[in-house]
């Protein structure tokens, strides 16, 4: 998406230093949901079920996978949020580590969609920029085709005066075998 996105970084089981995107985190901090509420893959299906979503039980399981932080492939809109809707907004367990656990899925959402927006408004950016390019391209050729419509107009109106004038030599010559009108 964006070179400037934040990285957050973490300790992984053995206490090394690793990066997260924003979206790998926020599957990180789903895991510690799930794991701090005790909830199983079949009570996760459930949640997400009656929020309206689906999401299939190989997709949940793979995203609650050991080290499926890793794994880049899941869509935030189609796999990640309806997780986070189910187990942030319809959840009525409260603790402070649940909390905390939610407070921090709910940051790297916030922070996956300012990536989302900056990448838009890059977007946006790029596509201002060719549409001025094209606007200054289309001028520039328009200006052109007004200049060659000059140029033949002008040589249009040479080319009758030449014309006037040749037949006014023809009608007026005495010794062209030309018959006047009388």
């Amino acid at each position: 998406m964006n070179n400037n996105r934040p990285q957050v970084i973490t300790k992984d089981k053995d206490g090394a230093k690793m990066e997260l995107t924003t979206a790998q985190e926020i599957i990180k901090n789903l895991k510690s949901v799930k794991d701090e509420q005790k909830l199983s893959i079949p009570q996760i299906k459930t949640m997400v079920d009656a929020t309206g979503a689906y999401l299939s039980m190989t997709t949940l399981r793979r995203v609650f996978a050991d080290s499926s932080e890793t794994d880049s492939s899941f869509d935030y809109e189609r796999t990640i949020r309806p997780i986070a809707q189910a187990l942030l907004v319809n959840n009525e367990q409260t603790g402070s580590a649940i909390i905390r656990a939610q407070i921090d899925t709910y940051l790297a959402i916030c922070r996956h969609k300012d990536e989302m927006i900056e990448s838009l408004r890059e977007q946006i950016e790029r596509l201002k920029e060719s549409h001025e390019k094209r606007c200054k391209e289309y001028e520039t050729r328009m200006e052109f085709l007004r200049d060659q419509i000059e140029l033949k107009d002008q040589r249009m109106d040479r080319k009758d005066q030449m014309i006037e004038k040749l037949l006014d030599q023809v009608l007026t010559c005495s010794h062209c075998p030309v018959e006047k009108e009388k």
